[in-house]
């Protein structure tokens, strides 16, 4: 019973790690045009527009860092 136990444990915990590891950020402009970075992928349909990396960013400091390097004008603002 004690093996089980820790092997559901570590298989929940490799998981968890391969899930979090796949995780991706991205930059996005509104229909309005403020820009935000945001942790998952905006569908074609919702009008938002993915700046930058289309494949996403694998933190959110990079997604942040993108965000700042677009050039001056074309976000009116940024939430977030």
């Amino acid at each position: 019973m004690r093996k089980c136990a820790s092997a559901s444990v570590l298989v929940v915990a490799f998981a968890t790690s391969a899930f979090a590891a796949s995780a991706k950020y991205y930059v996005e402009i509104d229909t309005v045009g403020n820009c935000s970075v945001v942790d998952s992928k905006p569908s074609a349909t919702s009008g938002m527009k993915i700046m930058g990396d289309k494949g996403g960013y694998a933190s959110k400091e990079d997604a942040a860092k993108a965000l700042k390097g677009l050039p001056k004008g074309k976000c009116k603002g940024i939430v977030g």
